[in-house]
């Protein structure tokens, strides 16, 4: 996979701001990086529809100031393929539609220090836009300024899981680093292969095939047999890939989010973590529902000292519905300050795309 188009969210915080620095240094060097900020417009109560207007019409005489400063910003970065553009409405959301319209490999957004509680149960931003962006998304925390010496990737063992890979290997191979994979067997799996009380004789279980059945006992699958079949399917699943740099994996025993970030800080040295989110299909589903996250996802986004990567693993189109707030501010923007559609996005500097200057 590569990351040709990066949009990154700024809203002007420390956190966004390094986090634009780390990915222009570290990330993509050849890539184009789309600045996007965010003029807030949430969804108002009904008794403040009549007083939307005002308010609107003083936000907007703001966006010339914004649109300076974040090309100003734009030029410290010393970037060559930088674009700015300013959008109104719900952050989340916006950044998902401004992706989309540019065809961006990658969504980036900072994660400040200070954190309410709300947070570890969806009420962000990079945890709401992961519920409808269809592309990887990387999230940064405030302090991370080195180049990642480590390529962690959580391997879940699902279908569809081991489309994390490229991303790693991408990564792997831009830093001179090694993938290390982790598989972690929880403890409802455990669970399960647990021998059932009272029972006077193992049960057998069926494993691959018709002539395989019954040839283990469910209570023969101890802990030791357990990691061994979970090390065989890692390494199988590294061969099937072929990743081009080298791999190691690793199998873990407990909860899935707090062996993530044990492994993150069992070795020394700066590292990013790769992680696959299984996506649902959105179409015509209430606006409450797109805001889940898995729980191992959210205590990994929360805690992680490390910048994560969450990887959909099945394509996602943006709700129509998310939208529909920035409607009524981007009538009163000038245009020209807009990235409605791609060619919109402003230049920091002029560069060169296909042979032609483009301003």
């Amino acid at each position: 996979m590569q990351f040709k188009k990066i949009v990154v969210g700024i809203d002007f915080s420390d956190a966004s701001l390094a986090a634009a620095r780390w990915v222009a240094n570290h990330m993509a060097p050849s890539a184009e990086l789309f600045l996007v900020h965010v003029v807030s417009m949430p969804r108002p109560p009904i008794y403040l529809h009549e007083q939307m207007g005002p308010t609107i019409d003083q936000r907007s005489t703001l966006t010339p100031r914004l649109y300076a400063a974040l090309s100003a910003f734009g030029d410290l970065l010393d970037f060559d393929r930088v674009r700015v553009g300013i959008r109104t409405g719900v952050a989340w959301s916006s950044l998902a539609r401004v992706a989309s319209d540019v065809q961006a490999d990658l969504i980036c957004v900072g994660r400040g220090n200070k954190r309410k509680g709300s947070s570890r149960f969806g009420a962000t931003t990079p945890q709401r836009l992961l519920a409808v962006a269809g592309v990887p998304v990387l999230v940064i925390p405030q302090g991370v300024a080195t180049k990642p010496s480590r390529v962690l990737v959580a391997l879940s063992g699902r279908p569809g899981g081991e489309r994390v890979l490229p991303v790693a290997e991408r990564l792997a191979s831009a830093w001179g680093a090694s993938i290390e994979g982790i598989h972690v067997i929880e403890a409802d799996v455990r669970r399960i292969l647990a021998p059932p009380p009272r029972l006077g004789a193992p049960q057998d279980i069926a494993l691959t095939s018709p002539d395989s059945a019954r040839r283990i006992g469910i209570d023969s699958l101890d802990e030791g047999k357990l990691r061994e079949l979970a090390s065989d399917w890692i390494a199988s699943t590294f061969t099937t890939a072929s990743p081009s740099v080298p791999c190691e994996g690793q199998v873990r025993v407990g909860d899935a989010g707090q062996e993530l970030l044990t492994t993150v800080r069992d070795k020394p040295g700066p590292a990013v973590l790769v992680l696959g989110r299984v996506g649902e299909d959105l179409a015509g589903l209430p606006l409450q529902s797109q805001y889940r996250c898995g729980s191992t996802t959210r205590m990994v986004l929360w805690a992680a000292p490390c910048p994560v990567i969450v990887v959909p693993l099945e394509r996602r189109q943006v709700h129509a519905a998310v939208e529909a707030p920035a409607e009524m501010l981007e009538a009163r923007v000038p245009t020209r300050y807009m990235d409605d559609r791609a060619p919109a996005m402003q230049s920091v500097r002029r560069y060169t795309l296909n042979g032609n200057d483009a301003a």
